[in-house]
């Protein structure tokens, strides 16, 4: 079949127990006609029927569909992802488009990504701006292969990795920090997903109220900041004002917030000067 029949075939099959049926239909065809999801309809690969049951099969038994993939599309790249690191989605971008965003009139700026996991937001980030340097910080052994594995899918030269604990030790000198830290409270472990916990536990729970790291890294990183240094966080579903008064209450200013494509507050930044 071609790959809209695939699409169509999938995305009925899935319709039963996906939220997004029509987004994985297309996801999977992409897949499976080795092609960008934008670029389906100008692929001539026929695709088997048995191979869209296999995978379906799989989403069945609650396996993430990054991880059944293998790969995952993430603003403008493809990248590898399986067990042992947390799946790319979407409301990141507006991360990664706010952090373009903040350095679109800095030349040459430094950026640190912290909990970079596999590295989708640093990528990114020096995909569209070259004269950039960004640090990807990650520090679970696992999440931090695929970290390395994707800068070299993607070649991009200017990401520079480095395996290490966030909560341990700051470093460096950045015109800009960004972060998706850990940010589900532990006790909402029951109201999430089979799906959902099945990705590292270390990458979802940021403690009681979700909010430890945002506190941590605030208080600790500011110190890595540039005078009109930026940090930019992405955050949870009504975390935002929570996070905000952290930022301020370590000293950062002219704290700003950007709204996910539904209107929910998702990116909290604030600027270092006078600290």
């Amino acid at each position: 079949m071609t790959p809209k029949q695939a699409e169509i075939l999938a995305a009925q099959m899935l319709t039963p127990f996906s939220d997004e049926p029509r987004s994985e239909a297309k996801f999977i065809a992409a897949h499976l006609a080795e092609c960008e999801p934008n670029k389906l309809l100008f692929s001539g690969k026929d695709i088997q029927k048995e191979d869209i049951e296999s995978i379906v099969l799989q989403r069945r038994q609650g396996i993430p569909l990054q991880y059944i993939l293998g790969s995952w599309w993430f603003y403008k790249s493809e990248f590898l992802v399986g067990p042992g690191v947390l799946v790319p989605r979407q409301d990141t971008e507006i991360l990664v488009e706010t952090a373009l965003e903040l350095i679109e009139n800095i030349k040459q700026p430094k950026v640190a990504d912290l909990c970079s996991g596999s590295g989708c937001i640093a990528i990114s980030i020096a995909y569209d701006r070259q004269d950039a340097t960004v640090t990807a910080v990650e520090k679970y052994s696992e999440a931090y292969g695929y970290l390395l594995k994707n800068i070299q899918h993607n070649g991009t030269n200017n990401v520079e990795p480095k395996q290490a604990d966030v909560l341990c030790q700051s470093f460096g000198e950045y015109d800009l920090i960004v972060c998706n830290p850990p940010y589900i409270p532990s006790g909402d472990k029951d109201d999430l997903s089979a799906e959902v916990l099945s990705e590292p536990h270390t990458a979802l729970f940021g403690g009681e109220d979700g909010l430890y790291f945002y506190r941590e890294i605030s208080k600790n990183w500011k110190q890595s900041l540039k005078n009109n240094g930026i940090l930019a966080f992405e955050v949870g579903i009504n975390e935002a004002e929570s996070v905000a008064k952290i930022l301020k209450e370590n000293g950062f200013i002219n704290i700003g917030f950007k709204n996910d494509l539904i209107g929910i507050q998702r990116v909290v930044f604030g600027t270092a000067k006078g600290i």
